[in-house]
């Protein structure tokens, strides 16, 4: 019978044992998150408004940064430079994605690594791919490491497919699981034949942000499907697999909405505990 994979029960345990940890830390220990939001995205303001919310209920410390899409980057790159140098700030987040006038890799690469809560500047990414540990975990890869810690999962002898190459989902995923699976592949939607590669996993992870994108046809069955896409579709927020014609096939299956999302917000508030304790 499949499982389907409490995103919120996961978040709700990590989350209280993040809120025992700071309880024992003295006042001027306490971490503080520093979140840049930039423009009007109602999912941006949505999810900062959830990452508020829960960064408070364990005692870190929140400061919100609000800018309308008409601020200049070099004002967005000067705040970042003075919060790199605030002591008092442990972690820094840019809220993603940005209007498209701004270069989103320009803006990532100014945080100072030792205080990328996200873990997807790009030299906290080359320690992972090179198989050495960053710091802290992309939220997204933390979320999946979670999932599969909490299906008790001996990945070893498991071949795994990711689907989606992007900086922050895709290709962390495959870092975090390259030394860790028998056998591990990414593709990505263009890549031929992929439901012929995808049908040999074990493990199926997919960020394409293409709502429904994978059928049966693309399941193992018996094998384990984490979906990190967040989609509408005819107003109702989808992930990037169908979740319907997919879940009886699989061993296992993460919903959405309630799977991973809420997931990767206690990934961001434990990297930011861990960004405080590093120094």
């Amino acid at each position: 019978m499949v499982k389907i994979i409490n995103g919120q029960k996961i978040a709700d345990q990590l989350t209280a044992r993040l809120k025992n940890q700071i309880s024992k830390l003295p006042r001027n220990k306490k971490p503080s998150l520093a979140v840049i939001l930039i423009g009007q995205n109602p999912a941006s303001h949505l999810y900062v408004s959830l990452k508020e919310k829960r960064a408070k209920s364990v005692g870190i410390k929140f400061q919100k940064y609000l800018f309308p899409t008409s601020v200049s980057q070099a004002k967005i790159l000067s705040l970042i430079q003075k919060l790199n140098q605030n002591k008092t700030i442990c972690a820094i987040l840019v809220q993603l994605p940005l209007p498209s006038k701004f270069n989103t890799p320009k803006i990532i690469t100014a945080i100072d690594p030792r205080k990328d809560a996200d873990g997807i500047h790009p030299d906290n990414l080359h320690l992972l791919a090179d198989k050495k540990s960053p710091a802290v975990l992309p939220a997204t890869a933390g979320a999946v490491a979670a999932i599969l810690d909490s299906l008790k999962i001996n990945l070893k002898n498991k071949s795994a497919a990711v689907i989606g190459k992007s900086q922050i989902a895709g290709l962390p995923i495959y870092y975090y699981l390259k030394n860790k699976c028998r056998e591990i592949n990414i593709y990505d939607r263009s890549t031929k034949n992929l439901a012929t590669r995808t049908k040999k996993a074990d493990l199926l992870i997919v960020a394409i942000g293409q709502p429904k994108f994978i059928t049966a046809k693309y399941i193992h069955p018996g094998s384990v499907v984490i979906d990190i896409g967040i989609n509408k579709l005819q107003g109702k927020t989808v992930g990037d697999v169908d979740f319907e014609k997919v879940k009886n096939l699989c061993s296992a299956i993460t919903p959405v909405p309630g799977g991973v999302g809420p997931i990767t917000v206690a990934i961001l508030l434990q990297n930011t505990l861990k960004l405080s304790l590093h120094d």
